[in-house]
C-alpha cells in the first residue's frame, strides 16, 4: 500500500460511514434489482494506487483484454495510438491519460516517465481559477482537466517521488477548490440534471483520487457535497429503474462522470451509489429506443444524435446487470469513431457473452415508466435482429417537459425500414416553436403552439403537462396503449388556458404478418361551451401523398421499398391537406411531410388505420366492420390480406366499471375498450387482443376472462397478460388474474412482461395465470 497521511484516511472513512448509513435514497429503495450479479470489482484502501477503475490485482486481466479481439482490444489500440501520437492544448489531457494507462498495461517506464513530466507541466502551466473564469457557463468544459488529473494521479503515482507528489498534490487541491467554487456560483450546483452532474461528477472523481494523500481543510466539504449531489440529486431525479433518463437518450450519456465517480468511490471503500440507480439499465433502455433500421427513435428532444447515444459509460451497467443483449446491441451500433476508447476498454465486461435480443428471447415491447403509476414511453417492434422489422413508439408525459417536448400521446410508426410516421426537432433551440405541440403526431386545437409563453431556450421546463398512460397491453402479436391528455391541453405558460374536457387516444399496433398496421382512435373535446378547429397530424419523410383518406381510397405514402396507406373510418370523408414543413439549421436542414385531417365542432372523433406492405407483397384492405350492439358509440373495423382477417372493435371507457360495456360484433363478444380477433382463411383463431377488459370470446369460445380489467395479447408463439392501469388514481397497476386460451399449446406465457410457466393446463389448452382459477 502506498503512503497515506495519518490525518486524511480516518476523516475520509468517516465521510463514507455517514453516507453508507443512508446509501439508499428513499425514492430509490425499490430500484434494487435481482438481476445485479455478484460484485464485479476489487475494493482497496484509500490511497492505494492504482485503485480508481482497476487495481494492481486486475492488471493481468486487463493485459489479456488488450491482447484479445473485439471492441475492447480495438479500443486499446486507439489508446496506444493516442499515447504515442502528438497532442496540443486541451488534447493533452487525453494524451496524458493514454500514456499513463499504457504504462500500467505494458510497463513502459520510459513512456510513464514522459507522462509524469507532462503531468507536472500542465499543473504548473494552467491556473485553475483563470481556467474556470474563461470557461464561465460552459459546463461541458468543466470536466476536462479534473478527470484527466484524477487518472494521471492514480496511474502515475508510483513513478513520482515524494517531492513531485507534494507539488502535484498542491495543484490538484487547487483544482478541487476552484471547481467547487465555480460550481457553487451556477444554477446547476445541485446536480439534479446533466449540467451539474458533469462538474460535480468530475470533482468527486478527483477528490476520490487524492483522498489518501490530502489533508486540505476543505477536502471533506468537497467530497461530501459531491457524494450527496450525485447520490441524492442526480441519480434519483434524472434516472428511473428501467434505465430511462428523463432528459432523453442524448442526455443519458452525461451520466459518464457520476458513473466514473461512483465506480471509483465504491472501489475505494465508499458507498455504492451506482447499483441503486437506474443508470445501470441505460443499455437496456437504449436497445428498445433504437429503431430496427438504425437511429435513435425521435421521441423527445435531441434524439437525432445517431450512434453517439451508445456511450462508453453504459458498459459498466451492462456488465453490472449481466445484460448480454444490451452488450450485443452496443457492439453492433455504437459509433466507434466517437466512443471514448480508454473508458470503453476499462469498463468492457469481457466475462459477458454478447447475444442478440432475438436469440435471448427478449420480449419485443417494453414500457418505460417515467412518473411512477402515471406516464412514460412505450416501444415495440415486430421482431428483433431484423432491420426491416415494424416499430412503434408512444409517449405520455406527466412531469415537467425540460429537454423533452410538448408531445402528449404522440406516436411513431416504421415498417420495412421506412419512417412512415415520424417527427424530428424541426424547430431548433431558441426558435419560438421549439418542441411545441404542432411539432408532433397529435391532435392540435385551433392554432396550437403550446406552450405559448415558455422561455425560448426550453419547452415548458417549468410546467407539468400531466398526461396519463391509462391503458397498456404489450404482446408479441399486438400491442395496445391508451393515453389521457386532457390536462395537457391546459397551457400552463398561459394563465387564461384551461384543460380539455376530454382528450383520449388509443393505439393498437398489430405487428405480426405481412402487413403490420396501426389503429389510432382519438376522442377530443376542448371546451364545454364552444366549438373549435381540430387538426389530426401525421408527419412523414415522404414529400407527397395521394388518395382521399377514406377506407375505400386511403392516403398513400410511397417509400423506397414499401408503402403505407392511411384510411379513416371517422370522419368518413376526411378533409385532408398535405404540406412540407422545413426547419433545422443551415448545417442540418430538416424537411418533413405533414398530413393534417381537419374537423370543426364541440366533441370530435378520429378513427384511423395505417397499414404497411412491401411493394411486391400483398396490400392490406380496410373496411367498416359489422354493426356493434351494446354501445351506440362503439365502432368496428376490418383489416384483411390474403392470409388473415382481423376484426377490431373500439368503444369508449365506462368509468363506472373501469372497462367498457358488454358489446357484440358478429361472432365477437367483449367488454374491452379495444379488441381484436385474427382468423386465418379457414376461420380458425390464430391471434387476439383484449385491451382493457374482463372478457373476450369469439364464435362461442372464451379467449380471455379476467377478474379485473386487464389486457391480453396472444398468438401461436406467446401470450401476454398486462394488469389494468390506475393512472388517474396514482395507484399501481392491478395484478392480472384469470384464464386465457393458448392459440398453440406451446405458446410461452408472460405476465406484466415477465416470462412465467403455466400453473396448470386443462384439456382445452387454457393457461391458468396468477393466484386464481376461474372455471
Amino acid at each position: 500500500m502506498n503512503k497515506i497521511t495519518s490525518a486524511g484516511l480516518p476523516r475520509v472513512l468517516a465521510c463514507f460511514s455517514l453516507f453508507s448509513a443512508c446509501a439508499t435514497p428513499p425514492a430509490q429503495e425499490s430500484q434494487k434489482s435481482s438481476q445485479i450479479t455478484a460484485k464485479r470489482y476489487e475494493v482497496v484502501t484509500p490511497g492505494t494506487h492504482p485503485g480508481l477503475l482497476f487495481c494492481a490485482k486486475e492488471l493481468p486481466r486487463l493485459r489479456r483484454r488488450a491482447k484479445g479481439e473485439g471492441l475492447a482490444a480495438e479500443c486499446y489500440g486507439k489508446v496506444v495510438e493516442l499515447a504515442r501520437g502528438p497532442a496540443e492544448g486541451n488534447r493533452r489531457g487525453r494524451k496524458l491519460n493514454a500514456m499513463a494507462l499504457v504504462y500500467q498495461i505494458e510497463g513502459d517506464a520510459e513512456l510513464g516517465r514522459q507522462a509524469v513530466e507532462l503531468f507536472k507541466e500542465i499543473i504548473a502551466e494552467i491556473d485553475p481559477y483563470k481556467c474556470y473564469e474563461e470557461i464561465d457557463s460552459d459546463f461541458f468544459a468543466t470536466e476536462r482537466w479534473p478527470k484527466a488529473f484524477a487518472y494521471a494521479w492514480d496511474w502515475l503515482f508510483e513513478l513520482m517521488d515524494e517531492k513531485e507528489r507534494a507539488v502535484v498534490l498542491e495543484g490538484l487541491e487547487s483544482w478541487c477548490k476552484a471547481l467547487y467554487e465555480h460550481t457553487e456560483a451556477w444554477w446547476w450546483r445541485n446536480a439534479s440534471i446533466n449540467c451539474g452532474a458533469i462538474p460535480v461528477g468530475a470533482l468527486g472523481l478527483l477528490c476520490t483520487a487524492i483522498q489518501g494523500e490530502t489533508d486540505h481543510p476543505e477536502f471533506e466539504k468537497w467530497l461530501v457535497s459531491a457524494i450527496h449531489r450525485i447520490q441524492r440529486n442526480y441519480f434519483p431525479h434524472s434516472w428511473r429503474e428501467t434505465g430511462i433518463c428523463i432528459e432523453g437518450p442524448c442526455y443519458a450519456q452525461y451520466h459518464k462522470n457520476p458513473t466514473q465517480f461512483g465506480e471509483a468511490l465504491r472501489r475505494t471503500g465508499g458507498p455504492d451509489i451506482i447499483s441503486l440507480s437506474g443508470a445501470v439499465n441505460a443499455g437496456n433502455y437504449q436497445m428498445f429506443q433504437w429503431m430496427p433500421q438504425g437511429g435513435c427513435g425521435p421521441i423527445g428532444d435531441n434524439t437525432s444524435y445517431g450512434r453517439r447515444v451508445f456511450a462508453a459509460a453504459y458498459l459498466l451497467g451492462i456488465g453490472e446487470m449481466a445484460d448480454g443483449p444490451a452488450l450485443w446491441t452496443f457492439i453492433k451500433y455504437t459509433d466507434r469513431n466517437r466512443l471514448n476508447p480508454l473508458l470503453a476498454f476499462l469498463l468492457y465486461p469481457d466475462d459477458l457473452e454478447p447475444v442478440s435480443p432475438g436469440e435471448a428471447g427478449r420480449p419485443t415491447s417494453c414500457y418505460f415508466e417515467i412518473t411512477p403509476n402515471r406516464a412514460g414511453y412505450f416501444y415495440s417492434r415486430s421482431e428483433w435482429d431484423n432491420e426491416r422489422a415494424a416499430w412503434f413508439a408512444f409517449a405520455t408525459r406527466y412531469d415537467n417537459a425540460n429537454h423533452q417536448h410538448y408531445d402528449m400521446n404522440t406516436f411513431l410508426f416504421n415498417a420495412f425500414g421506412e419512417k412512415f410516421g415520424t417527427h424530428r426537432n424541426i424547430y431548433a433551440y431558441r426558435d419560438e416553436n421549439h418542441g411545441v405541440d404542432f411539432e408532433h403526431n397529435i391532435v392540435i386545437v385551433d392554432g396550437g403552439g403550446m406552450p405559448a409563453f415558455d422561455p425560448i431556450t426550453t419547452c415548458s421546463a417549468q410546467n407539468s403537462i400531466k398526461g396519463l398512460l391509462t391503458g397498456l397491453g404489450q404482446g408479441h402479436f399486438a400491442d395496445y396503449v391508451r393515453g389521457d391528455a386532457k390536462a395537457s391541453y391546459q397551457d400552463r405558460s398561459d394563465p387564461k388556458s384551461s384543460p380539455a374536457v376530454q382528450a383520449d387516444r388509443s393505439c393498437l399496433f398489430v405487428k405480426q404478418g405481412p402487413c403490420p398496421y396501426l389503429v389510432v382512435v382519438d376522442e377530443i373535446q376542448k371546451s364545454e361551451d364552444r366549438e373549435h378547429d381540430y387538426h389530426w397530424q401525421w408527419y412523414t419523410t415522404a414529400k407527397g401523398v395521394t388518395g382521399a383518406g377514406s377506407l375505400a381510397e386511403p392516403l398513400l405514402i410511397e417509400g423506397e421499398e414499401a408503402n403505407c396507406s392511411i384510411g379513416f373510418l371517422e370522419p368518413t370523408a376526411p378533409a385532408v391537406d398535405f404540406r412540407l414543413v422545413k426547419g433545422g439549421s443551415s448545417r442540418y436542414p430538416i424537411e418533413l411531410g405533414l398530413i393534417r385531417v381537419h374537423q370543426h365542432g364541440g366533441q370530435v372523433r378520429y378513427v384511423a388505420v395505417a397499414g404497411a406492405w412491401k411493394k411486391e407483397g400483398p396490400r392490406p384492405s380496410f373496411s367498416k366492420g359489422p354493426e356493434v350492439t351494446g354501445n351506440p358509440r362503439a365502432v368496428s373495423l376490418v383489416v384483411e390480406s390474403g392470409s388473415f382477417r382481423d376484426l377490431i372493435i373500439w368503444q369508449p371507457a365506462d368509468n363506472a366499471r373501469g372497462a367498457g360495456k358488454e358489446i357484440a360484433c358478429g361472432e365477437l363478444r367483449t367488454d374491452g375498450l379495444l379488441s381484436l380477433v385474427r382468423t386465418d382463411p379457414s376461420g380458425q383463431v390464430v391471434g387476439y387482443m383484449l385491451g382493457d377488459g374482463r372478457n373476450l370470446s369469439f364464435a362461442g369460445q372464451s379467449l380471455a376472462r379476467t377478474e379485473e380489467p386487464a389486457s391480453v395479447s396472444a398468438d401461436n408463439q406467446r401470450v401476454f397478460l398486462t394488469g389494468g392501469r390506475r393512472a388517474q388514481q396514482n395507484r399501481p397497476p392491478l395484478e392480472p388474474r384469470g384464464k386465457v386460451r393458448l392459440p398453440h399449446p406451446r405458446a410461452e406465457v408472460f405476465v406484466d412482461g415477465e416470462l412465467i410457466s403455466p400453473l396448470t393446463m386443462d384439456p382445452g389448452d387454457v393457461a391458468v395465470v396468477g393466484n386464481s382459477v376461474l372455471r
